[in-house]
């Protein structure tokens, strides 16, 4: 990540509240370096725009208008989960969602909160267990739970429950934190540790690094994703950088459980750079 790139996504992730569609596609700009942010956003517009088919169009409910969106977006406009290749990391880019019409949950639920607030809707993210959900919101009929990944389909708590029991293998009740709104800051964070996910497996360090660099600039209270920068510093032999992430480790969280271990780091640095002078 560029030193320019850097200061706009720190000033993204110190506003509130933060921009959801421009921050997913500042997240894409470090992949693609000539992006053309307002040009996605222009897209978004473009359509809502056919979505509403102009004035005078007729008034929907909360239920017929997110079954319409769905139909449009998904079957209408052709958007659709990437099955035959999920872990291809072109589905975690905005920009590239919107240009082939595929994605994993979190992009395609960003693509529908983006479009459907256009249209009036209240929907946030929803941080389910391993796969991203959405929620619209309204005064008649309470709360939706919506899948975007699977063409939009609304949820009832049975279905909810019967995923559960397919991610854990075992019964699960329906916790109510399991479907909370989660904000912009959130979704973004959730972006982002998908990225770093997929770059480890690959173990491309610097863009795992950069993703660690912008999720502490959303969650500057992650102590797991602190010290996991710090120890990778260490590993791309970036020493000051790695004390420095351990210190402020040793600051932040001194009853954590790795405690004893960032200590330890912190002296083997610091006896190194003793020895280095």
């Amino acid at each position: 990540m560029n030193d320019a790139l850097r200061r706009k996504f720190e000033m993204l992730a110190a506003s509130e509240p933060i921009p959801l569609a421009r921050g997913a596609l500042l997240i894409a700009k470090d992949e693609y370096p000539n992006l053309n942010i307002d040009r996605y956003l222009a897209e978004l517009d473009a359509l809502a725009d056919e979505f509403t088919g102009g004035p005078g169009a007729e008034p929907l409910g909360t239920v017929e208008k997110v079954e319409a969106l769905s139909n449009f977006l998904f079957v209408h406009k052709g958007f659709k989960g990437n099955r035959d290749d999920y872990n291809d990391p072109r589905n975690c880019f905005l920009n590239e969602v919107i240009e082939r019409r595929l994605g994993i949950p979190i992009t395609l639920s960003v693509l529908y909160i983006e479009v459907g607030g256009r249209l009036g809707l209240n929907l946030y993210g929803v941080s389910f267990p391993t796969h991203f959900l959405v929620k619209a919101v309204s005064m008649d009929r309470g709360e939706l739970i919506i899948d975007p990944f699977n063409a939009g389909a609304i949820l009832d708590l049975d279905e909810i429950r019967a995923r559960l029991q397919q991610i854990y293998r075992q019964p699960v009740d329906v916790h109510p934190d399991m479907l909370r709104a989660v904000d912009a800051r959130h979704v973004l964070a959730r972006m982002l540790r998908n990225l770093k996910n997929l770059y480890a497996r690959g173990a491309d360090w610097p863009r795992v690094l950069s993703a660690l660099d912008r999720i502490l600039m959303l969650d500057t209270d992650s102590a797991e994703e602190l010290l996991e920068r710090g120890v990778l510093h260490e590993r791309m032999e970036w020493e000051p950088s790695a004390l420095r992430d351990f210190q402020n480790f040793l600051v932040k969280y001194p009853g954590h459980a790795a405690t004893d271990t960032v200590r330890e780091a912190v002296v083997r640095l610091t006896e190194k750079f003793g020895r280095l002078n």
